[in-house]
């Protein structure tokens, strides 16, 4: 696609609003294809796609799906999401998931050309930051971990270790925390660096996808497949592949994947040639595997299989000495993107952002720092910046953080106490006002002496 005409795939299941947004796009000087959901989307999507733009309840894959799976197959593709008025909560879940911004319905055009022209001109620096990283002859992925913690540092180094090796290893950890970043460090240190690095998402796709996805199919295997097609398996040959959430995987599918590790082979759906599956495997989950065994969700075979060498990544909020390195990183990173000046975060922003819990762990962190940056002036970010739950601000029980020269420390007790009485001891409404887990709440209370 020209730099001239930029290039949109748009999901919504409401033909009337799809027409819309392709008419006004178009007369932006986009050239646009649209589909019923975020599958379908999903399928126009390629190397020349500048910007997504997806509904967020939409039939078969809904658009939290669908950013889901742009973030594991089309790492650095901006999405924006569409959402009713009375449906903010929706777009902070999306701006989570990585999307770069959101419109409300009603939109209004010149606000939606404004949007995609941002996101098209962050997609146009990212290439140029990819096509300089191949000049100077980086093939493997590009990885940079902040590991000011001494909890991070144990797991880097653990990792880095075990990279040479060939074995399968378990990432485990809360949503966001960094297993992805994680599995592309052990790609990038092992003696695969120089092949595939393939991901797959468990949770995104239905089942009858996620088969024909990790093992491919002949032509005529199902309805609809009218020519063969490779599996991740076989795309990520003399490679990596890495199996995210791998907990939410189908039940009936966990003895065919069982049959890739003891085996190395696997065969296509409608195929009955056995392929050689020459793949160092890394999964990762957000789930209680152990529990999903009890339950019945989870095949005990596989999961020792699969926790051949287990590595847990913290939660953000266990490792805030980080922060600020962190921080720093990403805004150096969403600067290149987006072709404009690095900026800086204030002391008082530093100390609001330490005093937050981040449920959404890095993840959240990121989409924060990129919003942030955008709205901020005088090249720093200061706290009116941060979005109301990160300072402190909104009205939903979180009591706000007074900075002024006080520790840390004693803003998080004065805060537990404080919420704490609100709800009347109740530590499970506590969590939810402090958007934390209860587990971190009981932590949080021994921590500080109060129980």
């Amino acid at each position: 696609m020209s730099e001239e005409t930029p290039h949109l795939v748009l999901a919504d299941d409401d033909e009337t609003v799809r027409n819309l947004l392709t008419m006004h796009a178009e007369r932006g000087g986009f050239t646009v294809q649209s589909g019923e959901n975020g599958a379908e989307a999903l399928d126009l999507v390629n190397e020349d796609t500048d910007v997504v733009l997806l509904d967020l309840q939409m039939p078969v894959l809904d658009g939290f799906g669908a950013l889901e799976r742009l973030a594991q197959e089309h790492p650095g593709l901006p999405a924006v999401v569409l959402t009713s008025v009375d449906e903010t909560s929706d777009a902070v879940r999306a701006m989570k998931l990585g999307a770069l911004d959101y419109l409300t319905k009603p939109f209004d055009p010149e606000e939606l050309l404004a949007v995609l022209r941002n996101a098209r001109r962050l997609r146009a620096a990212e290439r140029e930051n990819e096509q300089l990283r191949e000049a100077i002859g980086g093939k493997g992925p590009a990885v940079e971990i902040v590991a000011d913690s001494e909890s991070m540092q144990e797991v880097v180094a653990q990792a880095t270790k075990v990279a040479s090796l060939d074995s399968t290893i378990l990432l485990t950890g809360e949503s966001g925390v960094g297993k992805g970043m994680l599995a592309r460090h052990i790609h990038a240190n092992s003696g695969r660096r120089d092949q595939s690095f393939v991901t797959v998402s468990c949770p995104t796709l239905p089942r009858e996808l996620l088969e024909s996805e990790l093992f491919g199919h002949e032509k005529g295997a199902f309805t609809g497949a009218v020519r063969r097609r490779r599996g991740k398996i076989e795309m990520a040959r003399g490679g990596t592949l890495f199996l995210d959430e791998i907990g939410d995987l189908p039940i009936d599918l966990q003895p065919k994947l069982l049959n890739v590790l003891q085996e190395r082979q696997f065969q296509r759906l409608g195929g009955e040639e056995s392929l050689e599956a020459d793949v160092r495997i890394i999964a990762a989950t957000n789930l209680d595997l152990e529990q999903r065994m009890k339950e019945g969700q989870f095949r005990e075979d596989l999961f020792y299989r699969l926790s051949v060498i287990p590595i847990e990544v913290p939660p953000l909020r266990e490792r805030l000495e980080e922060l600020r390195g962190l921080s720093d990183a990403m805004l150096k990173r969403i600067a290149q993107r987006g072709g404009r000046r690095n900026v800086k975060l204030s002391r008082e922003t530093v100390a609001a952002m330490q005093a937050y819990d981040w449920p959404g762990n890095v993840r959240q962190l990121e989409n924060v720092l990129e919003r942030s940056a955008a709205f901020c002036e005088g090249g720093v970010v200061e706290l009116k910046d941060l979005p109301g739950a990160v300072r402190g601000s909104e009205p939903s029980g979180r009591v706000p953080a007074g900075i002024g020269g006080i520790a840390l420390s004693d803003l998080e007790r004065e805060s537990l106490i404080q919420t704490l009485k609100l709800c009347n001891g109740n530590k499970a409404e506590t969590a939810r006002r402090l958007e934390i887990t209860e587990k971190s709440v009981y932590n949080k209370l021994k921590r500080h002496g109060l129980m």
